[in-house]
């Protein structure tokens, strides 16, 4: 049994169930991070065993180090339901200081105004987590702040712990309030909306597309406490030196596969949809893809393979439906493809799992299986 098992939540099912509605996430957090959270947990005399494990070691605050992101979801799952607190993101992110972020907060801190931190938010963004990258645009008399979803959704708990700690960051470097236009999450709705709204100070929406921050395009001006341009160039360049030192963003041929995964449930994914969701031309990509001997249709039938025999595994779905989720929109061209994957159709290779259910009948043409 493991330590998720023996937590002792009495936490209601339906905010587990929110809070456990989320991927499996590649890339790394920094060390910070984790020490947030032990810090928080030890606050509450929670052991660490329970929810870090026996091999976690505290590592000096503010350390650019790197984490496993999923492995910092995990612990995030645990303690929420080991402090009975589905509201965890909101109330740990409200605990971060620039202490934390080492250099990179002290380069927070020294720039002029809001807008400088923004943009150095975005360049430096990897050292803070490189699953799903930053983006920003204008609309109108606002800035959208936003996070996709294609490279997979972490969670409520890593998404709120990180939007409310940007947003508890901003109102300390600049000694105000900052009520937000709007706040959307891709995850969905808890029970409490109130103490969202609250800390945030405007409408905060749930279920959406993507997580995006609405900031007034006003506050970008606003001047920090403590601008010191010496200070942030000292700074810049150690925060410089960390960045160059990360590995590559992720292997090509994984981080392509992630994403034809996520976008699969829209339709099937063409070169030109993945190149985009990976910042880059469909000419870039194609060449990008070749130079390492790989091909972008070899790449997506592994990565739509991969996904069928993972909901084919799980059983809860009818044919039709993990069709549909694979971007098919006939279930005969679905069992068409998996055969010529596997050398079975759905049914067989669901069967020979062990996994076979019933199923209810679907709006999709039926197809000899």
């Amino acid at each position: 049994m493991s330590c998720f098992d023996l937590t002792i939540s009495t936490m209601q099912t339906g905010e587990l169930k929110r809070l456990q509605t989320r991927d499996e996430v590649h890339g790394m957090v920094p060390v910070t991070l984790v020490n947030l959270l032990a810090g928080y947990l030890q606050q509450r005399q929670v052991p660490l065993s329970k929810i870090m494990g026996k091999a976690y070691k505290q590592s000096p605050m503010g350390t650019l180090d790197r984490f496993p992101a999923e492995a910092f979801c995990q612990m995030l799952m645990r303690a929420a339901q080991h402090l009975d607190d589905p509201l965890l993101g909101l109330h740990l992110g409200q605990t971060l200081s620039t202490l934390h972020l080492g250099a990179l907060g002290y380069v927070f801190q020294s720039c002029e105004n809001v807008g400088q931190v923004l943009i150095r938010a975005e360049r430096y963004h990897r050292l803070v987590h490189d699953i799903n990258p930053i983006e920003h645009r204008l609309t109108g008399d606002n800035i959208e702040v936003c996070w996709g979803t294609t490279r997979g959704k972490p969670g409520a708990l890593f998404d709120e712990t990180g939007i409310t700690a940007i947003i508890k960051l901003a109102r300390d470097l600049c000694g105000q309030t900052l009520p937000l236009t709007r706040v959307d999450f891709v995850n969905p709705a808890p029970r409490q909306v109130q103490p969202y709204r609250a800390f945030f100070g405007c409408p905060v929406h749930f279920d959406q597309a993507v997580s995006r921050m609405v900031i007034p395009l006003s506050y970008m001006a606003l001047p920090l406490a403590q601008p010191d341009p010496m200070l942030l160039k000292l700074m810049e360049d150690q925060v410089n030196d960390a960045v160059s030192r990360l590995p590559d963003e992720g292997d090509l041929a994984d981080v392509t596969c992630r994403v034809v995964a996520n976008l699969a449930k829209d339709g099937m994914p063409e070169l030109e949809q993945v190149a985009y969701e990976m910042r880059m031309t469909p000419r870039v990509l194609y060449r990008r893809l070749a130079a390492q001997g790989l091909n972008f249709r070899e790449l997506r039938e592994s990565a739509l393979q991969q996904l069928a025999e993972q909901h084919l595994r799980d059983g809860r779905l009818s044919l039709a439906d993990v069709a549909l989720l694979l971007g098919y929109s006939e279930q005969s061209a679905f069992t068409r493809a998996f055969k010529r994957w596997t050398g079975h159709t759905p049914t067989q290779w669901r069967l020979a799992q062990g996994t076979a259910v019933s199923f209810k009948a679907t709006n999709l043409p039926s197809a000899v299986s």
